[in-house]
């Protein structure tokens, strides 16, 4: 977590910077391999700094230790596990560029972030497995949008959420054009 920020601060470019050197410390250190193992605009984040052969390097020491570094999968029937290292909430936060910000509510806080949690991230149309090259052109957008120092909100997850569900409606669109016209392609002969 990047700390407390009062109700009528503005994100700027400086806040930015600053979190990416906080960031880019943390993901340099051997917590960086989970952060490419996380999936998402996690990974995506973490790419920017890590290496992504560093994945091949396999676990570290903190995935052999049970605890919430760690990740265990077991093979069912065979009895036996596989440990890799897992990122815990915390250094999600960070990554994700989260801070606490007071609300209008006397002692009360909201968190808020620079990019998306996992959560919001996993429920989005841009969300399709892989990272796309839509998801690639709306990363570059809003990196775009913070290095020019425009007019940059922090959101909360559910802001994410929203901000994030037109792209779900557009993602479907385009699938079922793609599937359509696939299927004329092959049953009618067709070309487009």
């Amino acid at each position: 977590m990047l700390g407390l920020r009062p109700a009528s601060s503005k994100p700027t470019l400086q806040d930015y910077c600053a979190y990416e050197i906080l960031c880019d410390d943390f993901l340099c250190s051997a917590r960086g391999h989970a952060a490419l193992l996380a999936g998402g605009i996690i990974s995506q984040l973490a790419r920017e700094v890590v290496d992504v052969n560093d994945v091949c390097n396999g676990p570290t020491g903190h995935a052999l230790q049970e605890g919430e570094y760690s990740l265990c999968v077991w093979e069912a029937g065979r009895n036996r596990a596989f440990w890799n290292d897992q990122l815990t909430n915390e250094e999600m936060d960070l990554i994700c560029g989260s801070c606490k910000v007071v609300t209008d509510g006397v002692g009360q806080t909201a968190i808020r972030s620079w990019w998306p949690h996992s959560g919001s991230w996993r429920s989005c149309g841009l969300n399709c497995g892989y990272w796309s090259g839509n998801a690639e052109d709306w990363f570059q957008a809003c990196l775009r949008k913070i290095r020019l120092n425009e007019t940059v909100k922090l959101m909360t997850s559910q802001e994410w959420h929203s901000r994030l569900k037109f792209k779900k409606a557009h993602t479907l669109l385009h699938k079922n054009d793609q599937f359509a016209t696939e299927y004329l392609q092959k049953k009618c002969n067709l070309s487009f």
